[in-house]
């Protein structure tokens, strides 16, 4: 291979791998803010002894 094919290996690669890890990251970023979401509204719809139990239960 010729330098210049490297070159574009290297950068193909350093993409690839710099993509991942922005995906990565907003898949996380976004679950967790989603999963939090949830968490309110279930909380919401729950009565205050069930969610006092469930506070005691996480400890």
């Amino acid at each position: 291979m010729e330098n210049g094919e490297w070159t574009g290996v290297v950068i193909a690669a350093v993409l690839a791998v710099l993509a991942f890890g922005i995906t990565r990251f907003a898949v996380r970023h976004f679950a967790r803010r989603r999963a939090a979401k949830d968490q309110v509204a279930a909380q919401a719809t729950q009565s205050r002894q069930v969610r006092r139990a469930s506070e005691r239960r996480k400890r």
